[in-house]
Protein backbone atom coordinates (compact mmCIF):
# COMPACT_ATOMS: atom_id res chain seq x y z
CA UNK A 1 0.00 0.00 0.00
CA UNK A 2 2.83 2.37 0.86
CA UNK A 3 4.53 1.64 -2.46
CA UNK A 4 1.33 2.49 -4.32
CA UNK A 5 1.02 5.79 -2.48
CA UNK A 6 4.62 6.66 -3.30
CA UNK A 7 4.13 5.80 -6.97
CA UNK A 8 0.96 7.90 -7.11
CA UNK A 9 2.74 10.84 -5.49
CA UNK A 10 5.64 10.53 -7.92
CA UNK A 11 3.28 10.39 -10.91
CA UNK A 12 1.44 13.46 -9.60
CA UNK A 13 4.69 15.41 -9.27
CA UNK A 14 5.80 14.46 -12.79
CA UNK A 15 2.41 15.50 -14.18
CA UNK A 16 2.61 18.84 -12.42
CA UNK A 17 6.12 19.43 -13.79
CA UNK A 18 4.99 18.71 -17.36
CA UNK A 19 1.90 20.86 -16.86
CA UNK A 20 4.07 23.74 -15.67
CA UNK A 21 6.43 23.23 -18.62
CA UNK A 22 3.47 23.55 -21.00
CA UNK A 23 2.32 26.87 -19.56
CA UNK A 24 2.91 29.74 -21.97
CA UNK A 25 3.22 33.35 -21.07
CA UNK A 26 0.75 35.58 -22.83
CA UNK A 27 0.88 39.36 -22.98
CA UNK A 28 -1.71 41.32 -21.08
CA UNK A 29 -4.62 42.65 -23.14
CA UNK A 30 -6.25 46.06 -23.28
CA UNK A 31 -8.83 48.06 -25.22
CA UNK A 32 -8.68 51.65 -26.49
CA UNK A 33 -12.25 52.91 -26.77
CA UNK A 34 -13.73 56.33 -27.68
CA UNK A 35 -16.92 58.23 -27.12
CA UNK A 36 -19.24 58.99 -30.07
CA UNK A 37 -20.47 62.56 -29.50
CA UNK A 38 -22.83 64.76 -31.54
CA UNK A 39 -22.39 68.49 -32.14
CA UNK A 40 -23.19 71.35 -34.56
CA UNK A 41 -21.12 73.40 -36.97
CA UNK A 42 -18.98 75.97 -35.15
CA UNK A 43 -19.49 74.35 -31.74
CA UNK A 44 -16.79 72.69 -29.63
CA UNK A 45 -17.17 69.03 -28.76
CA UNK A 46 -15.26 66.80 -26.34
CA UNK A 47 -14.09 63.34 -27.39
CA UNK A 48 -13.01 60.96 -24.65
CA UNK A 49 -10.43 58.19 -25.18
CA UNK A 50 -9.95 55.47 -22.54
CA UNK A 51 -7.42 52.66 -22.47
CA UNK A 52 -8.48 49.81 -20.17
CA UNK A 53 -6.33 46.79 -19.37
CA UNK A 54 -6.74 43.59 -17.35
CA UNK A 55 -3.54 44.48 -15.49
CA UNK A 56 -1.59 47.46 -14.26
CA UNK A 57 -0.41 49.91 -16.93
CA UNK A 58 2.80 51.81 -17.42
CA UNK A 59 3.63 54.17 -20.28
CA UNK A 60 1.07 54.54 -23.06
CA UNK A 61 1.21 56.38 -26.39
CA UNK A 62 -1.09 56.52 -29.40
CA UNK A 63 -1.35 58.39 -32.68
CA UNK A 64 -4.83 59.37 -33.89
CA UNK A 65 -5.95 60.61 -37.29
CA UNK A 66 -8.94 62.80 -38.12
CA UNK A 67 -10.40 64.60 -41.10
CA UNK A 68 -9.43 68.29 -40.96
CA UNK A 69 -12.36 69.22 -43.23
CA UNK A 70 -14.81 68.32 -40.48
CA UNK A 71 -12.85 68.78 -37.26
CA UNK A 72 -10.23 71.15 -35.90
CA UNK A 73 -8.18 70.11 -32.87
CA UNK A 74 -8.39 72.67 -30.09
CA UNK A 75 -6.51 70.98 -27.27
CA UNK A 76 -6.60 68.33 -24.58
CA UNK A 77 -4.83 66.78 -21.59
CA UNK A 78 -1.94 64.60 -22.75
CA UNK A 79 -2.88 65.28 -26.38
CA UNK A 80 -1.04 67.34 -28.99
CA UNK A 81 -1.72 68.03 -32.65
CA UNK A 82 1.12 67.04 -35.01
CA UNK A 83 0.01 68.30 -38.42
CA UNK A 84 -3.27 66.48 -38.95
CA UNK A 85 -2.55 63.81 -36.33
CA UNK A 86 -3.01 63.79 -32.58
CA UNK A 87 -0.37 62.32 -30.31
CA UNK A 88 -1.64 60.85 -27.03
CA UNK A 89 0.79 60.14 -24.20
CA UNK A 90 0.20 59.01 -20.67
CA UNK A 91 1.28 56.85 -17.77
CA UNK A 92 -0.96 54.40 -15.97
CA UNK A 93 1.07 54.57 -12.77
CA UNK A 94 0.09 51.01 -11.89
CA UNK A 95 -3.61 51.58 -12.56
CA UNK A 96 -5.62 49.59 -15.07
CA UNK A 97 -6.95 52.65 -16.97
CA UNK A 98 -5.61 55.74 -18.73
CA UNK A 99 -8.03 58.40 -19.97
CA UNK A 100 -7.73 61.42 -22.27
CA UNK A 101 -10.16 64.22 -23.16
CA UNK A 102 -9.76 66.02 -26.51
CA UNK A 103 -11.58 69.12 -27.74
CA UNK A 104 -12.52 69.63 -31.38
CA UNK A 105 -14.38 72.37 -33.25
CA UNK A 106 -16.90 71.21 -35.84
CA UNK A 107 -16.22 72.73 -39.26
CA UNK A 108 -18.84 71.16 -41.57
CA UNK A 109 -22.00 69.13 -41.44
CA UNK A 110 -21.78 65.37 -41.71
CA UNK A 111 -20.31 62.34 -39.94
CA UNK A 112 -16.59 61.81 -39.49
CA UNK A 113 -14.37 59.40 -37.60
CA UNK A 114 -11.31 59.65 -35.39
CA UNK A 115 -9.21 56.52 -35.89
CA UNK A 116 -6.03 55.04 -34.43
CA UNK A 117 -2.90 55.12 -36.58
CA UNK A 118 -0.69 53.38 -34.03
CA UNK A 119 -0.75 52.55 -30.34
CA UNK A 120 1.87 51.33 -27.89
CA UNK A 121 1.26 50.31 -24.28
CA UNK A 122 3.47 48.87 -21.59
CA UNK A 123 2.49 47.12 -18.39
CA UNK A 124 3.91 48.25 -15.07
CA UNK A 125 6.46 45.42 -15.25
CA UNK A 126 7.67 46.59 -18.68
CA UNK A 127 5.96 43.91 -20.75
CA UNK A 128 3.98 44.80 -23.87
CA UNK A 129 0.22 45.11 -23.71
CA UNK A 130 -1.81 43.95 -26.69
CA UNK A 131 -4.36 46.68 -27.40
CA UNK A 132 -7.66 46.22 -29.23
CA UNK A 133 -8.27 49.36 -31.27
CA UNK A 134 -11.52 51.27 -31.52
CA UNK A 135 -12.64 54.57 -33.12
CA UNK A 136 -14.85 57.57 -32.52
CA UNK A 137 -17.71 58.71 -34.76
CA UNK A 138 -18.57 62.40 -34.50
CA UNK A 139 -21.93 63.48 -35.89
CA UNK A 140 -22.09 67.18 -36.90
CA UNK A 141 -25.40 68.91 -37.50
CA UNK A 142 -26.29 72.40 -38.79
CA UNK A 143 -24.88 75.30 -36.72
CA UNK A 144 -23.24 78.71 -36.91
CA UNK A 145 -20.28 78.74 -39.34
CA UNK A 146 -19.37 82.28 -38.18
CA UNK A 147 -17.99 80.76 -34.98
CA UNK A 148 -15.21 79.15 -36.97
CA UNK A 149 -11.91 81.06 -36.59
CA UNK A 150 -9.61 80.27 -39.50
CA UNK A 151 -6.69 81.91 -37.74
CA UNK A 152 -6.74 79.32 -35.00
CA UNK A 153 -6.02 76.47 -37.40
CA UNK A 154 -3.22 74.21 -36.18
CA UNK A 155 -1.71 74.19 -39.63
CA UNK A 156 -1.27 77.98 -39.45
CA UNK A 157 0.55 78.08 -36.13
CA UNK A 158 1.73 75.30 -33.81
CA UNK A 159 1.46 75.23 -30.08
CA UNK A 160 4.85 73.62 -29.55
CA UNK A 161 7.72 75.52 -27.98
CA UNK A 162 11.34 75.16 -27.12
CA UNK A 163 13.12 73.49 -24.24
CA UNK A 164 15.87 71.04 -23.50
CA UNK A 165 16.03 67.34 -24.41
CA UNK A 166 18.63 64.88 -23.14
CA UNK A 167 19.86 62.28 -25.64
CA UNK A 168 22.44 59.63 -24.67
CA UNK A 169 23.50 61.72 -21.65
CA UNK A 170 23.98 64.91 -23.66
CA UNK A 171 21.67 67.94 -23.38
CA UNK A 172 20.26 69.57 -26.53
CA UNK A 173 18.20 72.72 -27.00
CA UNK A 174 15.09 72.59 -29.18
CA UNK A 175 15.00 75.29 -31.86
CA UNK A 176 11.57 76.83 -32.35
CA UNK A 177 12.50 78.88 -35.41
CA UNK A 178 13.19 76.37 -38.18
CA UNK A 179 14.06 77.98 -41.54
CA UNK A 180 11.82 76.62 -44.30
CA UNK A 181 14.81 75.96 -46.47
CA UNK A 182 16.16 73.50 -43.90
CA UNK A 183 12.96 71.49 -43.60
CA UNK A 184 13.63 68.03 -45.18
CA UNK A 185 11.69 67.11 -48.28
CA UNK A 186 8.47 65.29 -47.51
CA UNK A 187 8.32 66.81 -44.00
CA UNK A 188 6.08 69.56 -42.64
CA UNK A 189 6.13 71.63 -39.47
CA UNK A 190 4.32 69.95 -36.60
CA UNK A 191 4.33 69.75 -32.82
CA UNK A 192 6.02 66.75 -31.23
CA UNK A 193 5.15 65.37 -27.79
CA UNK A 194 7.97 63.83 -25.78
CA UNK A 195 8.19 63.24 -22.05
CA UNK A 196 4.87 64.96 -21.46
CA UNK A 197 6.06 68.15 -23.18
CA UNK A 198 5.19 69.55 -26.61
CA UNK A 199 8.03 70.74 -28.83
CA UNK A 200 8.24 72.40 -32.22
CA UNK A 201 9.40 69.91 -34.89
CA UNK A 202 8.70 68.54 -38.37
CA UNK A 203 6.85 65.32 -39.28
CA UNK A 204 6.93 63.09 -42.32
CA UNK A 205 3.78 63.69 -44.34
CA UNK A 206 3.23 60.00 -45.15
CA UNK A 207 4.41 58.59 -41.83
CA UNK A 208 4.78 59.09 -38.10
CA UNK A 209 8.50 59.87 -37.93
CA UNK A 210 9.61 63.28 -36.61
CA UNK A 211 12.66 65.37 -37.45
CA UNK A 212 13.43 67.79 -34.63
CA UNK A 213 15.96 70.58 -34.97
CA UNK A 214 18.39 70.56 -32.01
CA UNK A 215 21.46 72.50 -30.95
CA UNK A 216 24.18 70.95 -28.81
CA UNK A 217 26.23 72.67 -26.10
CA UNK A 218 28.65 74.11 -28.66
CA UNK A 219 25.86 75.72 -30.65
CA UNK A 220 25.96 73.28 -33.56
CA UNK A 221 22.47 72.70 -34.95
CA UNK A 222 21.18 69.69 -36.84
CA UNK A 223 18.12 67.51 -37.23
CA UNK A 224 17.58 64.40 -35.14
CA UNK A 225 15.18 61.62 -35.96
CA UNK A 226 12.55 60.72 -33.39
CA UNK A 227 10.48 57.51 -33.59
CA UNK A 228 7.37 57.74 -31.37
CA UNK A 229 6.85 53.96 -31.57
CA UNK A 230 10.17 53.22 -29.85
CA UNK A 231 10.56 56.68 -28.21
CA UNK A 232 14.18 56.85 -29.35
CA UNK A 233 16.36 59.48 -31.02
CA UNK A 234 18.94 58.83 -33.72
CA UNK A 235 20.98 60.88 -36.24
CA UNK A 236 18.94 62.17 -39.15
CA UNK A 237 20.26 61.73 -42.71
CA UNK A 238 18.05 61.96 -45.78
CA UNK A 239 19.30 60.59 -49.11
CA UNK A 240 17.59 61.43 -52.41
CA UNK A 241 17.12 58.31 -54.54
CA UNK A 242 15.41 60.19 -57.37
CA UNK A 243 13.65 63.50 -57.91
CA UNK A 244 10.57 62.26 -56.10
CA UNK A 245 11.92 59.47 -53.89
CA UNK A 246 14.17 59.53 -50.86
CA UNK A 247 15.22 57.34 -47.97
CA UNK A 248 16.09 58.20 -44.37
CA UNK A 249 18.81 56.02 -42.84
CA UNK A 250 17.85 54.30 -39.60
CA UNK A 251 20.03 53.16 -36.71
CA UNK A 252 18.06 50.00 -35.94
CA UNK A 253 20.01 46.74 -35.91
CA UNK A 254 18.14 44.23 -38.12
CA UNK A 255 21.04 41.90 -38.86
CA UNK A 256 19.13 38.81 -37.75
CA UNK A 257 16.89 39.10 -40.79
CA UNK A 258 19.83 39.03 -43.24
CA UNK A 259 21.71 36.02 -44.69
CA UNK A 260 25.08 34.96 -43.35
CA UNK A 261 27.07 36.28 -46.30
CA UNK A 262 26.36 39.82 -45.03
CA UNK A 263 28.67 40.80 -42.21
CA UNK A 264 27.86 43.69 -39.91
CA UNK A 265 29.91 46.84 -40.22
CA UNK A 266 29.22 50.58 -40.24
CA UNK A 267 28.84 53.19 -42.92
CA UNK A 268 29.62 56.90 -42.46
CA UNK A 269 27.47 59.47 -44.29
CA UNK A 270 28.19 63.18 -43.78
CA UNK A 271 30.06 62.42 -40.57
CA UNK A 272 27.24 60.29 -39.13
CA UNK A 273 27.65 56.58 -38.50
CA UNK A 274 24.90 54.10 -39.36
CA UNK A 275 24.84 50.29 -39.09
CA UNK A 276 25.47 48.49 -42.40
CA UNK A 277 26.16 44.95 -43.64
CA UNK A 278 28.84 44.27 -46.21
CA UNK A 279 28.56 41.44 -48.73
CA UNK A 280 31.55 39.14 -48.23
CA UNK A 281 31.15 37.74 -51.76
CA UNK A 282 31.01 41.23 -53.31
CA UNK A 283 32.71 43.74 -51.04
CA UNK A 284 31.51 46.75 -53.06
CA UNK A 285 27.92 46.22 -51.92
CA UNK A 286 26.44 47.21 -48.59
CA UNK A 287 22.97 46.78 -47.15
CA UNK A 288 21.38 49.43 -44.93
CA UNK A 289 18.07 49.76 -43.09
CA UNK A 290 16.07 52.87 -44.06
CA UNK A 291 12.70 54.61 -44.20
CA UNK A 292 11.36 55.45 -47.66
CA UNK A 293 9.22 58.38 -48.76
CA UNK A 294 6.03 56.33 -48.21
CA UNK A 295 6.81 55.91 -44.53
CA UNK A 296 7.78 52.22 -44.98
CA UNK A 297 10.86 50.66 -43.42
CA UNK A 298 13.04 48.17 -45.26
CA UNK A 299 16.48 47.15 -46.53
CA UNK A 300 18.35 48.93 -49.31
CA UNK A 301 21.51 47.88 -51.12
CA UNK A 302 24.17 50.49 -51.71
CA UNK A 303 26.59 50.18 -54.60
CA UNK A 304 29.81 51.97 -53.72
CA UNK A 305 30.97 52.00 -57.35
CA UNK A 306 27.90 53.76 -58.82
CA UNK A 307 26.87 55.43 -55.53
CA UNK A 308 23.28 54.21 -55.98
CA UNK A 309 20.67 52.72 -53.67
CA UNK A 310 18.27 49.95 -54.59
CA UNK A 311 15.64 48.12 -52.61
CA UNK A 312 16.92 44.81 -51.22
CA UNK A 313 14.84 41.78 -50.27
CA UNK A 314 16.59 39.20 -48.07
CA UNK A 315 16.53 35.64 -49.41
CA UNK A 316 14.32 33.14 -47.66
CA UNK A 317 16.25 31.16 -45.05
CA UNK A 318 17.30 27.63 -45.97
CA UNK A 319 15.39 25.31 -43.65
CA UNK A 320 17.75 22.40 -44.26
CA UNK A 321 20.65 24.61 -43.30
CA UNK A 322 18.77 25.75 -40.23
CA UNK A 323 18.37 22.09 -39.24
CA UNK A 324 22.09 21.52 -39.75
CA UNK A 325 22.83 24.63 -37.75
CA UNK A 326 20.55 23.45 -34.96
CA UNK A 327 22.29 20.06 -34.94
CA UNK A 328 25.68 21.75 -34.95
CA UNK A 329 24.55 24.06 -32.17
CA UNK A 330 23.34 21.07 -30.16
CA UNK A 331 26.68 19.31 -30.62
CA UNK A 332 28.52 22.45 -29.61
CA UNK A 333 26.38 22.79 -26.50
CA UNK A 334 27.02 19.16 -25.64
CA UNK A 335 30.74 19.64 -26.11
CA UNK A 336 30.79 22.78 -24.04
CA UNK A 337 28.85 20.99 -21.29
CA UNK A 338 30.72 17.70 -21.63
CA UNK A 339 31.96 17.81 -18.05
CA UNK A 340 28.42 18.29 -16.81
CA UNK A 341 27.16 15.40 -18.94
CA UNK A 342 29.91 13.15 -17.56
CA UNK A 343 29.06 14.14 -14.00
CA UNK A 344 25.39 13.35 -14.57
CA UNK A 345 26.30 9.98 -16.13
CA UNK A 346 28.52 9.13 -13.15
CA UNK A 347 25.78 10.16 -10.77
CA UNK A 348 23.26 7.88 -12.50
CA UNK A 349 25.82 5.04 -12.54
CA UNK A 350 26.46 5.39 -8.80
CA UNK A 351 22.75 5.37 -8.04
CA UNK A 352 22.25 2.19 -10.09
CA UNK A 353 25.26 0.58 -8.41
CA UNK A 354 23.89 1.38 -4.96
CA UNK A 355 20.51 -0.07 -5.92
CA UNK A 356 22.13 -3.28 -7.19
CA UNK A 357 24.20 -3.64 -4.00
CA UNK A 358 21.13 -3.13 -1.79
CA UNK A 359 19.16 -5.73 -3.75
CA UNK A 360 22.06 -8.21 -3.60
CA UNK A 361 22.37 -7.78 0.19
CA UNK A 362 18.62 -8.28 0.64
CA UNK A 363 18.73 -11.42 -1.52
CA UNK A 364 21.68 -12.78 0.48
CA UNK A 365 19.84 -12.26 3.78
CA UNK A 366 16.76 -13.94 2.37
CA UNK A 367 18.76 -17.04 1.31
CA UNK A 368 20.37 -17.26 4.73
CA UNK A 369 17.00 -17.08 6.44
CA UNK A 370 15.64 -19.83 4.17
CA UNK A 371 18.67 -22.03 4.91
CA UNK A 372 18.15 -21.59 8.65
CA UNK A 373 14.46 -22.40 8.26
CA UNK A 374 15.21 -25.61 6.30
CA UNK A 375 17.84 -26.65 8.85
CA UNK A 376 15.39 -26.05 11.69
CA UNK A 377 12.71 -28.30 10.19
CA UNK A 378 15.10 -30.84 8.64
CA UNK A 379 14.17 -30.15 5.05
CA UNK A 380 16.57 -31.49 2.44
CA UNK A 381 16.30 -29.20 -0.50
CA UNK A 382 18.47 -31.41 -2.72
CA UNK A 383 16.08 -34.34 -2.40
CA UNK A 384 12.99 -32.24 -2.81
CA UNK A 385 14.35 -30.25 -5.65
CA UNK A 386 16.00 -33.18 -7.46
CA UNK A 387 14.99 -32.91 -11.06
CA UNK A 388 12.80 -35.67 -12.42
CA UNK A 389 14.09 -37.32 -15.55
CA UNK A 390 10.98 -38.20 -17.51
CA UNK A 391 12.87 -40.40 -19.98
CA UNK A 392 14.48 -42.44 -17.17
CA UNK A 393 11.10 -42.84 -15.46
CA UNK A 394 9.43 -44.10 -18.64
CA UNK A 395 12.31 -46.54 -19.23
CA UNK A 396 12.00 -47.90 -15.68
CA UNK A 397 8.26 -48.41 -16.15
CA UNK A 398 8.88 -50.37 -19.35
CA UNK A 399 11.53 -52.55 -17.66
CA UNK A 400 9.16 -53.22 -14.76
CA UNK A 401 6.42 -54.35 -17.12
CA UNK A 402 8.86 -56.59 -18.98
CA UNK A 403 10.16 -58.20 -15.74
CA UNK A 404 6.61 -58.76 -14.58
CA UNK A 405 5.74 -60.63 -17.75
CA UNK A 406 8.83 -62.82 -17.32
CA UNK A 407 7.98 -63.52 -13.66
CA UNK A 408 4.64 -64.95 -14.73
CA UNK A 409 6.45 -68.15 -15.82
CA UNK A 410 6.60 -70.69 -13.02
CA UNK A 411 10.15 -71.23 -12.00
CA UNK A 412 10.98 -74.74 -11.05
CA UNK A 413 13.31 -73.39 -8.49
CA UNK A 414 10.29 -71.97 -6.77
CA UNK A 415 8.82 -75.43 -6.43
CA UNK A 416 10.75 -75.93 -3.26
CA UNK A 417 8.88 -73.01 -1.82
CA UNK A 418 5.65 -74.96 -2.07
CA UNK A 419 6.93 -77.57 0.21
CA UNK A 420 8.21 -76.32 3.44
CA UNK A 421 9.71 -78.88 5.71
CA UNK A 422 8.28 -77.11 8.67
CA UNK A 423 4.79 -77.81 7.47
CA UNK A 424 5.27 -81.52 7.77
CA UNK A 425 6.00 -82.21 11.37
CA UNK A 426 6.18 -85.47 13.21
CA UNK A 427 2.51 -85.54 13.92
CA UNK A 428 1.83 -86.33 10.32
CA UNK A 429 4.24 -89.21 10.45
CA UNK A 430 6.73 -87.66 8.14
CA UNK A 431 9.66 -86.85 10.24
CA UNK A 432 13.06 -86.52 8.80
CA UNK A 433 14.18 -89.72 10.42
CA UNK A 434 11.38 -91.76 9.05
CA UNK A 435 12.16 -90.56 5.60
CA UNK A 436 15.71 -91.63 5.94
CA UNK A 437 14.90 -95.00 7.42
CA UNK A 438 12.31 -95.83 4.83
CA UNK A 439 13.85 -97.66 1.99
CA UNK A 440 13.10 -97.01 -1.57
CA UNK A 441 12.03 -99.79 -3.86
CA UNK A 442 13.90 -100.23 -7.00
CA UNK A 443 12.27 -99.13 -10.15
CA UNK A 444 10.90 -101.81 -12.34
CA UNK A 445 9.76 -100.71 -15.74
CA UNK A 446 7.45 -103.67 -16.11
CA UNK A 447 5.38 -102.44 -13.20
CA UNK A 448 4.57 -99.24 -14.97
CA UNK A 449 3.98 -100.40 -18.43
CA UNK A 450 0.93 -98.92 -20.03
CA UNK A 451 -1.29 -101.24 -21.87
CA UNK A 452 -1.96 -98.61 -24.49
CA UNK A 453 0.93 -97.47 -26.62
CA UNK A 454 1.38 -93.88 -27.55
CA UNK A 455 1.32 -93.88 -31.26
CA UNK A 456 1.52 -90.17 -31.87
CA UNK A 457 3.08 -87.92 -29.21
CA UNK A 458 2.58 -84.74 -31.19
CA UNK A 459 -1.13 -85.36 -31.57
CA UNK A 460 -1.42 -85.90 -27.87
CA UNK A 461 0.36 -82.67 -27.08
CA UNK A 462 -1.75 -80.70 -29.54
CA UNK A 463 -4.89 -82.03 -27.97
CA UNK A 464 -4.00 -80.44 -24.73
CA UNK A 465 -6.05 -77.37 -23.91
CA UNK A 466 -3.95 -74.34 -23.28
CA UNK A 467 -4.50 -72.63 -20.01
CA UNK A 468 -5.62 -68.99 -20.53
CA UNK A 469 -5.25 -67.92 -17.00
CA UNK A 470 -2.25 -68.69 -14.84
CA UNK A 471 -2.91 -70.98 -11.98
CA UNK A 472 -2.88 -69.28 -8.66
CA UNK A 473 0.08 -70.19 -6.58
CA UNK A 474 -1.12 -71.92 -3.42
CA UNK A 475 -0.22 -70.22 -0.24
CA UNK A 476 0.11 -73.60 1.54
CA UNK A 477 0.74 -76.98 0.13
CA UNK A 478 -2.21 -79.40 0.52
CA UNK A 479 -1.91 -82.21 3.03
CA UNK A 480 -0.38 -85.38 1.67
CA UNK A 481 -2.86 -88.20 1.22
CA UNK A 482 -1.78 -91.76 1.70
CA UNK A 483 -4.47 -93.21 -0.48
CA UNK A 484 -3.78 -91.17 -3.65
CA UNK A 485 -0.42 -89.98 -4.91
CA UNK A 486 0.30 -86.28 -4.95
CA UNK A 487 -0.17 -84.76 -8.40
CA UNK A 488 1.46 -81.47 -8.99
CA UNK A 489 0.53 -79.45 -12.09
CA UNK A 490 2.45 -76.53 -13.49
CA UNK A 491 1.16 -74.28 -16.29
CA UNK A 492 2.07 -70.87 -17.53
CA UNK A 493 0.40 -68.50 -19.98
CA UNK A 494 3.21 -68.82 -22.47
CA UNK A 495 3.54 -72.69 -22.22
CA UNK A 496 2.59 -74.65 -25.30
CA UNK A 497 2.03 -77.86 -23.34
CA UNK A 498 1.24 -79.15 -19.85
CA UNK A 499 3.39 -81.32 -17.73
CA UNK A 500 2.00 -83.35 -14.84
CA UNK A 501 4.41 -84.44 -12.14
CA UNK A 502 3.41 -87.41 -10.10
CA UNK A 503 4.77 -87.92 -6.66
CA UNK A 504 5.49 -91.59 -6.39
CA UNK A 505 5.99 -91.56 -2.66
Amino acid sequence: MKKRKRLLALALCVGMIFAMCGIESFAAGGQLRFSDPSTTVGATVDVTAKLSSDGSLGSVSATLTYDSQYLRFVGGSGAADTGGQIQLTGDGGGNSQVEWTMQFQALAEGSTQITIASVSAKASDGSDVSVTEGNSTVTIGPGDPSLIDEGNSPEASGSGGGGNIEIDGQSYTVSTDIPDILIPGGFVKADMTYGGQTYAATRQENGTIYAIYLANGEGEEDFHLYDPDTETFSPFEQIAVSDERYIVLLSEDKGKELPENLQRTSMTVNGKDFPAWQNVDASSYYVVYALNSDGEKGFYQYDTVDATYQRYTPAAPDKSKDKEDSKTGLLNRLRSNLDKVIMVAWFIFLIMLIVIIVLAVKLRHRNLELDELYDEYGIDMEEEEAPVDKKARKKAEKDAKKNKSEDDFFDFDDEDDLFDEDEYDEEDGYSAGSLEEEGFQEYDASDYEDDSDIDDLDAMLDSRVRVKKPAKRPKKAPEKSEEHPKKVGHAEDDDTFKMDLIDLD
